[in-house]
């Protein structure tokens, strides 16, 4: 694991950094497949694939150019009419709902949970209508929503779970990696994320049929011979070179995960006695990823969210609103046919309060105790 040059304490602290394999064990890996040629859907996708399915404890693993394009395949890949409904929250990050936009679908949007900020299952329950295709629970931060009630609800009315994971991969519900909850997950590679391919995603599913069916439209939607088109597709597959980035983080997903878990835990000690401030809740029966760490900064504190996000900026720490504005008010969607359940106040709470700090799996103490000291200095 190569965590590249570590900036000084006199230097800026992003607030995101991909930690990645060495160039050289890169090098090496995708070797093989750059001299043959086949540098796309190779040797190293389905090394990759096959790694992910084992880890995750599912049938099957196809891996594609994003979670975005893994989402927008999914949902292509079941035929939904057009303007069927998806249950889906607006605390998250804007792609989850364009690829529902993509499908001609209609997002329903729910409130989330005050403490674990991941979608509210009784206000799921509540959106179920006639017009409903299926429900699209969020990983927030990397921790998992209450996967067993949202189960349940599916379950008992019919329709689909499908899930965007992007930010969970290497989380747990209880005790159970996820992977393989609902009909299928899609989890992002990028570089913001704790195991990356530098770009990608992958969708895990235990249905051999959906699995075989996203092979195919991944490359467009080709039939097996390459010359008819069986699906409507897209070009969204995965290069050798990514998948081979991909298996060597994989490789290190316990480490990297351990290394951030251990970074939110010192945020969460620094931060429990700054007044009019709160952190996400994390029940004993799930684990996050790690993907992020947000300080929620309410009306009861020294200064407000963006106060404190202009005084770190100015001490070239980095830090971000998320997620902010939330989904339901954004330009892309406001206007496109939607449902609204209630008011979400517990999405708009966490839209103006949430505040996410530095975090990466190579963050040095010293950068770490950096940050600690300036949200201390400025709200304690």
């Amino acid at each position: 694991m190569n965590s590249g040059v570590v900036k000084t304490r006199s230097g800026s602290i992003p607030i995101i950094r991909p930690t990645l394999p060495d160039i050289q064990d890169v090098v090496d890996t995708v070797r093989e497949a750059y001299d043959s040629g086949v540098v796309t859907l190779g040797k190293m996708v389905g090394l990759f694939e096959e790694q992910v399915r084992q880890y995750t404890d599912v049938d099957h693993a196809v891996a594609v150019s994003s979670c975005t394009s893994g989402l927008m395949l999914a949902f292509a890949a079941m035929g939904f009419p057009e303007r069927a409904e998806v249950v889906v929250p607006s605390f998250t990050f804007p792609a989850t709902v364009q690829a529902l936009i993509w499908n001609r679908l209609t997002p329903v949007f729910v409130d989330c949970l005050p403490g674990t900020m991941t979608i509210d299952p009784d206000e799921v329950a509540k959106a179920i209508g006639p017009n409903t295709a299926a429900i699209l629970p969020v990983t927030t931060f990397g921790l998992p929503p209450d996967m067993d009630t949202l189960g349940k609800i599916a379950e008992r009315t019919g329709i689909l779970l499908i899930c965007d994971s992007a930010q969970g991969l290497g989380a747990t519900y209880r005790g159970k990696r996820v992977g393989g909850f609902g009909l299928c997950e899609a989890f992002s590679l990028s570089p913001t994320k704790v195991i990356t391919a530098i770009e990608g995603g992958i969708v895990t599913t235990n249905d051999t049929e959906l699995a075989e069916k996203l092979r195919a439209m991944r490359d467009y939607g080709k039939d097996p011979d390459g010359e008819e088109m069986k699906f409507n597709g897209l070009s969204a597959r995965m290069s050798e070179l990514h998948a081979s980035v991909g298996l060597l983080s994989l490789r290190d997903a316990d480490s990297l995960i351990d290394a951030r878990l251990q970074l939110i835990r010192k945020y969460r000690e620094r931060t429990q006695n700054l007044p009019g401030c709160r952190v996400q809740e994390f029940p004993e029966d799930r684990i996050s990823s790690g993907n992020y760490f947000t300080l929620l900064i309410g009306k009861n504190a020294r200064a407000d969210r963006d106060g404190v996000m202009n005084e770190l900026n100015a001490r070239n720490i980095g830090s971000k609103r998320y997620f902010y504005p939330p989904v339901h008010v954004q330009r892309a969607f406001r206007d496109h046919p939607h449902r609204i359940i209630g008011k979400l106040p517990n999405t708009w709470a966490g839209a103006t309060t949430s505040l996410a700090l530095p975090l990466y799996a190579h963050m040095t103490v010293q950068d770490h105790d950096r940050v600690c000291e300036a949200i201390q200095s400025i709200l304690a």
